[in-house]
């Protein structure tokens, strides 16, 4: 048997959490994670109309794929050389 605060695992690999909205004020939430901990965010990130408290499932996964395109794109930038015109750093 499970702690009703513990999150069930997710589907498909990563890690799931029970998120509370405590609070809303400025744009800014309170949202409670797991029962334990509080933090603030900007509202922009949760779903839209959401509501203090609304409780949401979130689970967070590594993306291999999107790492694999980032890395690439960022190695490709290096070989050619400069910043590409966006700034004056030179790796």
């Amino acid at each position: 048997m499970t702690d009703s605060n513990s999150p069930s695992p997710p589907a498909h690999g990563g890690s799931s959490s029970t998120w509370v909205i405590d609070q809303i004020e400025n744009g800014v939430a309170a949202v409670e994670i797991n029962g334990n901990h509080v933090v603030t965010m900007p509202i922009d990130v949760l779903p839209k109309r959401v509501n203090e408290g609304d409780v949401l499932r979130v689970t967070i996964a590594q993306d291999p794929a999107e790492l694999a395109r980032r890395l690439a794109k960022s190695a490709a930038q290096v070989a050619k050389g400069g910043t590409g015109g966006k700034g004056n750093i030179t790796l």
